[in-house]
């Protein structure tokens, strides 16, 4: 094999590698405890990595000796079905994610349109669904900057915690 393939074949192999190796990354956003609690509002860091380009797990704490969040995302992209954001979702029985409704429509837990539509209007999105040390839930939901570039891109977002309390992402 010549120089010059065994160093294309080379450059191949690394950038195979590079594309396909987990990514990381950490979130700041200021949380707001439910309004029963005694706890003050605080920065709260959101450390993610990534099991493949679309999926991953994040993590968070809240308050000192707080419970800890974790759990897994999905970025949703106009190539992925409806089928695959279920269970992160799906989560609550009740409750909407302001902000992400169509029409009125909470498309969150009983879409009434059809799949296009549905991933059209979503593509560039993240949703996540984290359990929590004592028994608490979490449901994050973010939107991307770009969605080819994924969370490293930055963006905006927001979590909704079980219990009331509420986090603020700009990354």
């Amino acid at each position: 094999m010549s120089q010059s393939r065994l160093l294309i074949a080379a450059c191949c192999l690394v950038l195979t590698v590079c594309a396909s190796s987990p990514r990381s990354g950490i979130m700041v956003a200021d949380w707001t405890p439910p309004a029963k609690a005694e706890a003050k509002p605080q920065k709260v860091m959101i450390p993610w990595e990534s099991n493949s380009r679309i999926t991953g797990q994040m993590t968070f704490t809240l308050g000192p000796k707080g419970q800890r969040f974790v759990g897994d995302y999905v970025l949703i992209e106009k190539t992925q079905g409806h089928v695959a954001t279920t269970p992160l979702y799906d989560a609550w029985e009740a409750g909407s994610f302001d902000g992400w409704t169509m029409g009125g429509v909470d498309p969150w837990f009983e879409p009434s349109w059809g799949m296009s539509v549905w991933v059209d209007h979503y593509d560039g999105r993240v949703v996540a669904l984290l359990s929590g040390n004592r028994g608490g839930e979490a449901r994050c939901h973010f939107t991307l900057r770009e969605t080819e570039a994924g969370l490293e891109g930055g963006g905006t977002g927001e979590c909704q915690v079980n219990d009331g309390g509420h986090l603020a992402a700009n990354f």
